[in-house]
């Protein structure tokens, strides 16, 4: 199991493949594991790295608040860690947030950026509706079985396959109820608006188009505001476009990255 040491805590990842460097950065109710069906398929053409963040799956708990600035410097660790200097950096949910946060930090480290069914960040909402995702997940954290089964379908589409809904809650039901709350933390306080309108990597905005979590109002917004960026939508798929429907979201990663040549 391979794992490195970075800002005092044990980041595990799992690798698979040869060629050009691919991050995958999970959401919050997730882990390394959410992008297993991205490792097997793109390894045949991309070095293919999926994350643990700090208190996540194999990766150690954090014992106090951190920024998601705190967890671009992890990152950067990593391809520190990995010998690269740039990377391909894909996220979905609150991984796009931390995809933008470390463009917004590391630019020059950044060689595309692939925003899977994600927005700019909770703080951008109205402080209302973000105190009220807050709390929910705050107050959710403490029971993982019990919130994978109650959030769920909401990530998925309304037909998802009971494999798919069975593989969606065994990994949400793993997560660490303090490095949960948080990431929630974290989460909340982050805004990254600012960061769009600098970035000047191609961008590849993917949305399910049954995802109920992150609307196409959304998707669209990145889109509108990065330069170049296009959108790619994915059929038959809820807020976890990558698991439900891993051959169109695999399709689409790969023909935008061959098209960067």
């Amino acid at each position: 199991m391979p794992n490195a040491d970075i800002n005092g805590f044990r980041i595990h990842y799992e690798r698979g493949g040869t060629g050009p460097l691919l991050v995958l950065l999970h959401g919050i109710g997730s882990s390394a594991r959410s992008w297993q069906h991205q490792l097997q398929a793109l390894a045949d053409e991309y070095d293919v790295v999926a994350w643990d963040m700090r208190g996540y799956g194999s990766s150690s708990d954090p014992t106090q608040p951190y920024t998601m600035a705190d967890a671009a410097d992890d990152l950067a660790g990593l391809l520190d860690h990995l010998g690269f200097d740039q990377a391909h950096i894909g996220g979905l949910s609150m991984g796009g947030v931390l995809a933008l946060e470390f463009y917004g930090k590391y630019p020059n480290r950044v060689r595309s950026l692939i925003l899977a069914d994600t927005n700019a960040g909770q703080a951008a909402v109205s402080e209302d509706e973000r105190q009220r995702l807050l709390e929910q997940r705050l107050s959710a954290a403490g029971e993982p079985s019990g919130l994978a089964r109650q959030r769920t379908p909401m990530l998925l589409s309304p037909d998802a396959a009971p494999e798919v809904v069975a593989e969606a809650e065994s990994i949400m039901a793993e997560v660490h109820p303090e490095g949960y709350r948080h990431a929630a933390r974290a989460l909340a306080e982050t805004d990254e608006r600012d960061v769009l309108p600098r970035i000047q990597v191609p961008t590849l905005v993917i949305w399910g188009e049954c995802d109920m979590v992150c609307t196409r109002e959304e998707a669209e917004f990145l889109v509108q505001n990065i330069k170049g960026a296009r959108l790619e939508v994915i059929p038959k798929a809820g807020h976890l476009s990558n698991l439900e429907n891993p051959d169109a979201f695999n399709e689409a990663v790969r023909r935008f990255l061959r098209s960067l040549g």
